[in-house]
């Protein structure tokens, strides 16, 4: 039975900006310590963070919402919702602010409703499902029964709507509505929650009970007399494996075989009494020790997912950390110990993919503990890939050394230092592995679909904590997809890879000039399942498999300016600066089958808990396959300049080690000639095994490529104390980190043939012999069709979002820019002149203000760092207007009579076609160049990553590389953009945001 969800339109109203400082007036006789607390004071300047509202704070990131993910939410005094927004900051932005600019602040509203009906609450937490809880709170405050009575609401943000009615001026208000859905939740009375909040702990000195989970057992946790105490675990927990679900995995190992062996004789010995007893003394209560200060005050505790927040008093602070029971041990009989309190909340799904702001300096929210640590290494040059390495690794071995998991942290450190041969093996089978290869029929697709879904399982309940709690896969993918939007996906993606590279020194011209042959071969495999939803809300399953080789070898010929220096005699440093030219022939292979199908949202749990089955009737008719080849034969000359800088270790017989080579240059590489070979199969409804085929082939010549590059590797080379051929050839460079890549490709390509075309133009011809010649004018009108579409979609870096212009001419140069009134700089001077301005330009203003503060906080929220990347951008689509839209059909239908009047028309001559067509071109050519686009919506995109990456020292002879994790493409907001009657003159811009 679905409970009745109730939608109620709010609106947020600003209340001011707070520090994350604590008040002066204090509150005494509290029950859970003797210490004392702050009391708002009305009359000071600055507001400040009650106590109130840091018991209640809960970060909405840890609850599986989408919207708001970077924010906070608390209680007001009298229990309405606080929204707490903040700005992330990296390491030197953020000890300037703090140091220098008066610390961190935060903007705090109010959430109320449009009609007044407010709902108020005394509680808040997070149920392990991700669900944000609120406790209802009584109106009736005077009855101490009614007021303990829990009336429990799952609170979910929906959307923020705002329309700015532009050409109204009888309005004084822009549309504001926030939507909050609230719905009953219904739960035993065995897992209620009984929380601490200040009017429980003044007034009504509720028992303040958590029920939480430890994959397996049912715990209970108090707070009493500023100490934590707990039932439900067994007397001794010496590793983490012993009370978690039975599910023995990697890093769920006895670590003392000697204590593994004493617990089954122990098993062997026990009788009933003893059994008993160890019953009746898990249900007593036992005191843990946790890693506080004797200083600290706990002041309130609350479940987020499936850990417990603290809120600490720190004295001239509050601090909030949260506590993992995983974290708990005890060596001796119910002498329980945390091991680990972490200053990061647990995070959700949409929060950990890409979006994790606990991984900066400073996350934004207040009660958080800033960490020099959680600098960005993007902007490092040559080390970043390698700093994230370490970093993750740190965090790794500390979460395992707190989980006591003592051989997992030895493997951990070892594959930190490892150069990557441990996982070679693996590697390699894995690559070899035909299940995961791209497929040639639909019964091999979906043979592989039921594998690929197996591994992304896997991969899910390693990074997705939040929903892994004893949920099936079928749950975890339905819990991913249920709240998704149009025009978002999630893709979860394994991809392996190796290279390998040989070279030899041909000839020395001299000194500095040098010719070397190489060879530089690549194999590369990945698979895929993205997950999207369509209007009619079914799940789009797309099972993608990939892979890839590459050989490429030839001559490579380079000047080097080289300064070196002699630290000893083994070791030396240098700077170079060489320009190198290569030519080489390459020869490339790649196959991509896409495996797709659509499914029924509620149908999702069963289709996938049940092995995903198809009849062979919903095989052939319910599933589509494209299977797809490319084939590409080049010749191609490089240029490439580069500055590089390394450290020497001398190895004996003339050899030494770069350790490593640094490298940062511009490479030009020109495809002389390109050979294209494309076969493609679609399986489409209906079809299973057999389906035709299409083959393209396509030369083209001179096609340009220009990259920024930078290069890391550890590089064996002949050299000697006085000189050294400090290059290396073009292709050793080949699929490293590009900095960025420019195709230039319209400039100068040089299409020579294409079988497409010709085979188009035979059939064309064969249809109508006589007709010699048409077809070129009418390719020639068609390709101004092309060249003229219905919409444009134009994607915009985010930091462009708030340069709106209304119109696109033909050439796509863009005209008609919303501009601010050049008066009203900011926010606050459209607020105070909003009467003032007239025909709509305090909303025009106010819309881009907005606009503008939406791509600060994107922009302020980029990262990519230690294995997580978010960025964002914009969609801009531009739509033909009605008069153009006019001009266009009538163009297309005059097109489309003519020909087929020359088709039924046997007696017509040659030259009165081709003077017909030539007409027809000129006129729609003259046409099309009065066109205008208008601006229809504004779709803002993000695309984020979490990404475990392994790589192999880079060595230029091999080199191994394993990525897999998680992709997410969400929509983050749209903008609707309306005009008159005459369409004529921007009427109205609506907007839905979801962050």
């Amino acid at each position: 039975m679905t409970n009745e969800i109730k939608s109620v339109i709010s609106k947020l109203i600003p209340i001011g900006i707070y520090d994350g400082s604590k008040e002066r007036h204090r509150v005494k006789k509290v029950k859970n310590s003797n210490n004392t607390y702050i009391k708002k004071n009305e009359k000071q300047k600055e507001n400040k963070f009650s106590l109130n509202n840091a018991n209640n704070y809960v970060y909405l990131g840890s609850t599986n919402t989408s919207l708001l993910n970077n924010m906070g939410i608390t209680l007001s005094d009298d229990g309405s919702l606080l929204l707490i927004k903040g700005k992330t900051h990296d390491l030197i932005t953020g000890l300037y602010n703090k140091h220098f600019k008066g610390g961190f602040k935060y903007n705090v509203f109010n959430i109320e409703s449009q009609q007044g009906d407010n709902m108020k609450f005394k509680e808040l937490y997070v149920d392990p499902n991700g669900f944000l809880i609120g406790n209802k709170r009584s109106e009736n405050k005077s009855d101490s029964a009614e007021e303990n009575k829990n009336e429990l609401y799952k609170i979910k943000f929906n959307k923020i709507e705002k329309d700015y009615n532009l050409n109204d001026s009888s309005s004084n208000s822009i549309e504001n509505s926030f939507i909050v859905e609230y719905e009953k939740y219904i739960i035993d009375d065995e897992l209620k929650q009984d929380l601490s909040s200040i009017n429980n702990i003044v007034e009504l000195k509720e028992s303040n009970v958590l029920k939480i989970n430890r994959e397996g057992l049912d715990l209970s946790v108090s707070l009493k007399d500023n100490m934590l105490y707990i039932k439900g675990l067994p007397k001794e927990i010496i590793s983490s494996d012993q009370v978690d679900s039975g599910k023995i995995e990697e890093y769920n190992v006895v670590e003392n075989k000697e204590v593994e062996n004493k617990e089954v004789e122990n098993k062997e010995v026990e009788n009933k009494e003893v059994e008993n007893k160890e019953v009746e003394d898990k249900e007593v209560e036992h005191k843990i020790k946790i890693p506080l200060k004797s200083t600290d005050k706990i002041l309130a505790i609350k479940p987020i997912l499936n850990q417990i927040q603290l809120v600490v008093d720190k004295g001239n602070k509050i601090k909030i950390y949260y506590l993992d029971p995983l974290n708990i041990f005890s060596l001796k009989d119910y002498q329980y110990e945390v091991t680990r309190l972490k200053q990061e909340p647990p995070l959700s799904f949409y929060s950990m993919v890409g979006e994790n702001h606990y991984n900066n300096y400073h996350s934004g929210q207040p009660f958080s503990t800033q960490k020099i640590g959680n600098f960005s290494s993007r902007y490092i040059p040559l080390f970043s890939s390698l700093i994230d390495k370490v970093r993750i690794s740190i965090d790794k071995t500390k979460q395992q050394y707190a989980l006591k998991q003592y051989k997992s942290m030895a493997s951990n450190v070892a594959k930190t230092v490892d150069p990557g041969f441990r996982g070679a093996v693996s590697n390699i089978k894995e690559i070899s592995n035909s299940s995961t290869s791209p497929c040639e029929n639909k019964f091999k697709a979906l043979h592989s679909a039921r594998i690929n879904m197996k591994e992304a399982d896997q991969i899910l309940s390693k990074y997705i904590k939040g929903v892994k709690n004893s949920k099936t896969a079928g749950e975890v993918i339905y819990s991913l997809v249920k709240e998704m939007k149009e025009k978002s996906s999630v893709s979860i993606m394994d991809s392996k890879g190796i290279r390998a590279f040989f070279s030899t020194n041909l000839m020395s011209l001299n000194a500095n000039i040098g010719v070397n042959a190489f060879i530089l071969a690549s194999y590369a495999k990945t698979h895929s399942i993205t997950l999207s939803k369509n209007e009619k809300n079914e799940v789009i399953f797309s099972f993608i498999n990939k892979k890839g080789i590459n050989v490429s070898a030839g001559l490579s010929g380079g000047i080097a300016g080289c300064e070196k220096k002699w630290i000893g005699e083994n070791v030396s440093y240098n700077a170079t600066t060489s320009l190198m030219a290569s030519v080489y022939l390459s020869i490339n292979y790649e196959r991509q089958s896409d495996f797709s199908f659509k499914i029924a949202l509620d149908d999702v749990v069963d289709f996938i808990d049940k092995g995903m089955k198809f009849t062979y009737e919903e095989l052939k008719n319910n599933t589509t396959l494209n299977d797809n080849r490319d084939i590409s034969l080049a010749i191609s000359a490089d240029m490439r300049s580069e500055l590089n800088a390394g450290v020497n270790l001398s190895l004996g017989n003339k050899t030494q080690m770069s350790i490593p080579r640094n490298a940062i240059g511009i490479n030009v590489i020109a495809n002389l000639l390109k050979l294209n070979f494309n076969i493609n199969k679609f399986f489409d409804y209906g079809e299973i095994s057999e389906a035709k085929k299409k083959k393209v082939i396509d030369l083209k010549l001179f096609e340009i490529l220009l990259d920024a590059y930078r290069d890391l590797k550890f590089i064996p080379s002949k050299t000697n104390s006085t000189k050294a051929n400090n290059w290396l050839p073009l292709a050793t460079i080949k699929n490293v980190e590009f900095m960025f890549q420019k195709k230039i490709n319209s400039l100068f390509s040089i299409n020579v043939f294409n079988s497409q075309k010709l085979k188009d133009e035979r059939e064309f011809e064969n249809k109508k012999k006589n007709l010699k010649g048409i077809y070129k004018r009418v390719l020639k009108i068609n390709k101004l069709f092309d060249e003229n579409p219905t919409f444009y979609n134009v994607s915009k870096n985010i930091s462009k979002l708030d340069g709106v212009h209304l119109t696109m001419l033909p050439n796509k140069k863009l005209k008609n820019k919303m501009k601010k009134d050049p008066v009203l700089l900011n926010e606050m001077e459209v607020i105070s002149n909003f009467d003032k301005l007239k025909d709509g330009n305090n909303f025009k203003n106010q819309f881009l203000l907005d606009l503008e503060g939406r791509k600060k906080t994107l922009s302020s929220q980029e990262k990519n760092n230690k294995n997580e990347r978010f960025k964002s951008y914009s969609v801009f689509q531009y739509k033909l207007d009605k008069k153009s839209e006019i001009i266009y059909k009538k163009a297309k239908e005059m097109f489309n009579e003519k020909i087929n009047e020359i088709i039924k028309n046997e007696n017509i001559t040659t030259d009165s076609i081709k003077s017909t067509l030539s007409n027809l071109y000129d006129k729609f050519k003259d046409d099309f160049s009065k066109l205008k686009y208008q601006l229809s919506s504004i779709d803002i995109m993000s695309i984020s990553e979490l990404l475990e990456k392994d790589k192999s020292i880079p060595l230029v002879l091999v080199e191994l590389e394993n990525a897999k994790g998680i992709i997410y493409h969400q929509i983050k907001g749209e903008i609707k953009f309306l005009y008159d009657e005459d369409n004529e003159q921007l009427d109205k811009v609506s907007t839905n945001y979801y962050f």
